[in-house]
């Protein structure tokens, strides 16, 4: 197997800044700290460990570009298609310089670990990639408070009261979820820096100027979320997630959300329907019953007036309100679609709710808000979701969840990661009308109806590869898209194969036990080995490109040659991940999560990443208390 991307030397711990504490290690010199990998974890928790003192959600970022021969390397690679090597590995250093950063901010707030650490990446321009790596610092409690620094918190809600994990255990008592809270903010560099940026991008490295815009649009999304549960009165924001989209060339869009709680249960009134971002018995919620999957999708684009000022605003540079306000009603229409699909079922709840988005074409931006219905008794469940392959589905869809858990599935062992893809286009006509729309703006049907549908197969293609597992459930069910062209997307839907009783055709010891969630009773007692990845930078051939544009141009619907070709990324990101784990000495990767990412036209980035575990005794003594 190839080992492009799968560096073993950045393995050892960091050594960063930061104030000294009695966890710093043996051997440091004064004023720095040991923050090994093994503390810098993607799930929320380890058994046996509990979390003594958040301090707060920390973030690393970079934007980086490749150099102008690595650009021609690559376009000749094109014409073959395949692996590009070079790139393979810019995006490696790229996701370890951000990872390098959140580990410094946590070290300067004292934390000695890093949980619910996710990836999140998105083209600026062409060639230009911002990464963040982010997550929430834990300390061990011998940091004084008074020796944290505090972000400024004008709406009354300091930063050690949001975390990406499910719980906060600073909070004392039962707390119980408001809802989901945002932020959002759209943004750009002014024309003068773009330029500047264009001349970095000859030599390659990091692009400051897009830096320090993508840093200041995902501080502006964190207030403002910040600020809309301030005003709601909540106390807490747990399961905190940024959400990232290219609206058009260097302009970006940034959303931060989770769910708000309160140390008393909110006031509701007869049929309202309650949205988290939490899994179940998370935030006073009670394990109910669950009635599968229900999603929200819209695509919208603003009109040629809209359109004119923001690219005026871009002479300048900061916030387009336009386009913020485009993108928080494209929100808010998915949220809304995802509540009725939901109502439609009888549902109380929806859990563990997510967001995914995408831009389709220059100013025309998919969004879905997806998540798990849930009720205290079972409702009217639709058939399953694949008529075509009826035999070959054994799951029904009241066992798909993007939770953490399915009720009834106590002890199930994961058979392994489960996925399905599917890449879509509409044909020609339909694009003509779509850019028509985007002269007057409003939602962009043919648009909405290609997502649609393209999510649909690849969520029937996920009950497909899980009932080949031998699998009678899913949990931690996620989307991830990406634009491979111009009205062009690619979807993926995966999650954790499981079932109570393993299959007789399974084999006995697997090498590798693999989740997306931390629910396997093969890993109790596990320790962690850190956060493992997996990197591929593959371009499409020539001859695939016409094919693909012929059916794009005559008939729409799906591309067959690009969908294995974006399987077969992930497949070799998938592939690395598991090797990385284990050369690491591992016998699970819980918390996987996949990420796509669009280098240049016909360039994408695949990742896979998680955290690596061992069974058996720790190695050390625990660094938080014993639950």
């Amino acid at each position: 197997m190839s080992s492009v991307g799968n560096d073993n030397s950045a393995r050892a711990p960091f050594i960063i800044s930061g104030p000294a504490t009695a966890a710093a290690s043996a051997g440091s010199s004064p004023g720095t700290l040991a923050l090994e990998r093994e503390k810098v974890i993607t799930v929320d928790i380890l058994p046996g460990f509990r979390t003594v003192k958040p301090l707060g959600v920390v973030c690393g970022l970079t934007v980086r570009s490749r150099n102008a021969i690595a650009s021609i390397g690559a376009g000749l690679k094109s014409l073959v298609g395949g692996e590009i090597g070079g790139f393979t590995r810019l995006c490696e250093d790229a996701r370890e310089e951000a990872l390098k950063r959140m580990c410094e901010q946590a070290a300067e707030l004292g934390a000695q670990a890093v949980v619910g650490v996710r990836y999140d990446a998105n083209g600026i321009v062409d060639g230009m990639t911002e990464v963040v790596a982010y997550g929430v610092a834990l300390g061990d409690g011998s940091v004084p408070w008074s020796a944290v620094v505090e972000d400024p918190a004008p709406s009354g809600l300091a930063r050690r009261y949001v975390c990406t994990s499910n719980i906060l255990p600073l909070l004392e008592g039962e707390h119980f979820s408001m809802g989901l809270v945002q932020g959002l903010t759209v943004r750009s560099v002014n024309a003068f820096r773009s330029i500047g940026a264009g001349l970095k991008g000859i030599v390659g490295g990091e692009i400051k100027t897009f830096t320090n815009m993508c840093q200041e649009a995902r501080r502006e999304a964190y207030d403002r979320m910040v600020a809309d549960a301030a005003a709601k009165g909540a106390k807490a924001i747990v399961a905190m997630r940024y959400d990232t989209n290219e609206v058009s060339p260097g302009v970006t869009e940034v959303l931060a959300y989770g769910t708000a709680l309160l140390p008393i249960p909110p006031a509701s009134a007869p049929g309202d329907l309650r949205m988290s971002s939490t899994p179940g018995g998370v935030g006073g919620q009670r394990r109910r019953c669950c009635l599968g999957l229900v999603k929200g999708i819209t695509v919208q684009t603003k009109n040629v007036i809209s359109t004119f000022g923001a690219n005026l605003k871009n002479l300048v540079g900061g916030e387009i309100y336009s386009w913020s306000s485009l993108c928080q009603d494209a929100r808010k229409a998915a949220l809304a679609r995802m509540e009725e699909e939901a109502r439609a079922l009888g549902a109380q709840e929806v859990l563990a709710v997510r967001y995914d988005c995408n831009q389709i074409a220059p100013g025309q931006i998919e969004v879905i808000a997806y998540g798990t219905a849930v009720a205290d008794q079972p409702g009217a469940l639709p058939a399953s979701s694949s008529s075509s392959a009826a035999a070959a589905v054994t799951i029904a869809v009241s066992n798909v969840t993007t939770d953490l858990q399915l009720q009834g599935f106590d002890g199930a062992r994961s058979l392994g990661i489960a996925r399905g893809v599917a890449a879509f286009t509409v044909n020609g006509l339909r694009a003509i009308g779509a850019g028509l729309k985007a002269i007057v703006g409003g939602e962009v049907r043919n648009f909405s109806a290609m997502c649609e549908g393209a999510r649909k197969l690849a969520f029937d293609r996920l009950l497909e590869d899980a009932g080949a597992l031998g699998a009678t459930g899913l949990t931690s069910v996620r989307y991830a898209s990406h634009c491979l062209d111009q009205g062009v997307i690619e979807v993926v839907a995966y999650g954790t194969a499981v079932a109570l009783e393993p299959p007789q055709t399974q084999a006995v010891g697997d090498e590798l036990v693999l989740s997306t969630s931390y629910e396997d009773p093969r890993l109790q007692g596990c320790r962690s080995l850190g956060v493992v990845r997996g990197i591929t930078v593959r371009s499409r051939n020539v001859v695939t490109n016409i094919g693909a544009g012929l059916v794009a141009l005559f008939t729409g619907q799906e591309v067959p040659a690009w969908t294995k070709l974006c399987d077969a990324a992930r497949e070799e990101a998938l592939a690395r991940m598991r090797q990385h784990a284990l050369e690491a000495g591992a016998q699970g990767v819980i918390g996987v999560r996949f990420e796509t990412n669009e280098l240049a036209p016909g360039l994408a980035e695949v990742l896979a990443y998680g955290t690596a575990v061992s069974s058996g005794a720790l190695r050390d003594p625990p660094l938080f208390a014993q639950r």
